[in-house]
């Protein structure tokens, strides 16, 4: 008990800190000659590692920085590209012939492809734990299911692959499908129609609605808007199949159904080896050339998953004006360093293999060899050694470049050593948070056999600390994030930023 009280005591004295932190942000001096800015757009897969990344690039400089990234989805973002409303796009499949014909012949502003990490769209369903532990679906029964040429459950083609599932006759096969463009939309289709369209060997035109980021769907599906919901669909309706971006589905706790792959051999994006799709093709020898027909669509391989993709980010070979132009450049090379890709895996998502990575780095690197003449001087990395190397170069791929910074506190450096009081309290808050979580959900467990639980007194007084710390830690966490933000405004040059972007 005397333990429990000083940790509720140490969480007060926490909570005052930020506090006070927040209060004398708005006594700071906000004066600064310029605001730096970057903004882009695009997939929704991979918006959260985008916003760290940026965050922390926020607090590792003394300049006035801002940057953002809005996630509407492949489709959107592509257009906010072509239209130059964005300085970077971002999704999860490359431009189509004729979209890239516009971008680079059209407009005349050719650009690349960069893969920064790999992901699957796993397909995911509600079928309750007492139906059966699993579900396996292959390639031309999910067409019909999708097609609605499969309607209910108990469907003897389902049932020939699930033999051990205990359906109750005629169940209603609830189809959720994503509204406008989706990439997982463009990804699905695109994996039925080489399955079960007119090229497939073993259901040709089973699957006759075609492939894209948006198609036509039958009468009877439900549409839902965005990953979050798809998932929340899924999660509240029985006996319901959809697709969605894997790391998401995982992360909401859905079901994945299994899959046959290339080999014969029954997976999950769980129990795959994702990257592995990412060695089986062969990208562009150049890089800003068409990338409209790569594709890790069902790769050969054992242990590979049949609906796998990069994410890319679209940048054009001349580059935004003078400061966003390197502001990007740094930003690039933070996605690519090796910090960046062990965080896309904090996401559900995987990183780029060395071979793959190793080739992203040095279209980067040798810019002005490929087109790129970057504007002004490059932005700055100090590592913890003191050291430190230009944006668009690796520590360990470019040995020569680690040196010692003549000045780690001027312009345009991201220093390590930097950071932020937010940063480090929502750290300590996700810890505490995480080991609540956990403690509540041994207490479930207690609950789940009452007389035990009444009992004894001891788990009665543990379960109301536990519980009013979560509820304590949940009220204060928007002051502190209120705190932060206020902190980052006061930074910026008056609080005002330009609406241009270019």
């Amino acid at each position: 008990m005397q333990t429990k009280m000083k940790t509720s005591a140490a969480l007060i004295a926490l909570f005052v800190a930020l506090a006070a932190t927040g209060a004398s942000a708005q006594l700071a001096d906000s004066s600064s000659a310029s605001v730096f800015e970057l903004h882009g757009s695009g997939t929704t897969n991979p918006q959260k590692f985008f916003w760290k990344v940026m965050d922390i690039l926020e607090e590792r400089t003394q300049n006035a920085i801002k940057m953002t990234y809005r996630g509407v989805g492949s489709s959107t973002g592509q257009k906010d590209f072509i239209a130059d409303q964005n300085h970077f796009g971002s999704g999860d499949i490359p431009f189509k012939s004729a979209d890239y014909t516009t971008v680079t012949t059209t407009n005349s502003k050719p650009f690349f492809h960069i893969p920064f990490q790999l992901g699957a769209i796993g397909i995911f369903h509600s079928v309750p734990d007492s139906a059966g532990s699993k579900v396996d679906l292959d390639g031309c029964t999910l067409a019909k299911i999708f097609s609605r040429q499969i309607k209910f459950w108990d469907h003897a083609d389902i049932k020939k692959l699930n033999p051990t599932l205990s359906i109750p006759a005629n169940t209603p096969i609830k189809v959720a499908t994503r509204t406008l463009g989706s990439s997982s939309t463009s990804l699905t289709t695109k994996y039925l129609d080489l399955m079960a369209g007119a090229s497939s060997t073993e259901c040709a035109n089973t699957w006759t609605l075609g492939s894209g980021s948006t198609i036509t769907w039958p009468e009877g599906v439900e549409k839902v808007e965005g990953s979050s919901g798809m998932s929340g669909f899924l999660a509240a309706n029985e006996w319901s199949i959809g697709y969605v971006d894997s790391g998401h589905g995982h992360e909401k706790k859905l079901k994945e159904v299994e899959l046959k792959n290339k080999a014969g051999k029954w997976v999950t994006s769980k129990t795959a080896d994702i990257a592995a799709a990412g060695d089986a093709v062969t990208l562009p020898t150049t890089w800003s050339d068409s990338w409209a027909a790569i594709s890790l669509m069902n790769a050969a391989g054992d242990t590979t998953f049949p609906i796998c993709t990069f994410s890319y980010m679209y940048i054009h070979t001349t580059p935004p004006p003078v400061d966003s132009g390197r502001l990007l450049q740094a930003f690039v090379t933070f996605v690519l360093s090796d910090d960046g890709q062990k965080m896309v895996e904090e996401f559900g998502f995987v990183k780029l293999s060395t071979a793959t990575l190793l080739k992203a780095r040095n279209v980067v690197k040798n810019v002005n060899n490929v087109g790129i003449t970057w504007p002004s001087t490059p932005w700055k990395f100090e590592t913890s050694t003191g050291k430190g190397h230009d944006a668009g170069t690796w520590v360990g791929h470019d040995s020569v470049a680690i040196a010692t910074l003549s000045d780690p506190n001027g312009e345009k450096t991201f220093s390590v050593k930097r950071g932020a009081w937010g940063d480090y309290a929502r750290g300590v808050l996700e810890s505490d948070l995480d080991k609540l979580v956990a403690r509540v959900a041994v207490l479930e467990g207690h609950h789940d056999e009452p007389l035990k639980w009444y009992e004894d007194p001891k788990k009665q007084i543990d379960g109301a600390l536990a519980l009013g710390s979560l509820a304590f830690i949940l009220g204060f966490i928007g002051t502190v994030l209120g705190g932060v933000a206020l902190t980052k405004i006061k930074r910026m040059s008056g609080g005002k930023y330009s609406n241009n972007i270019v």
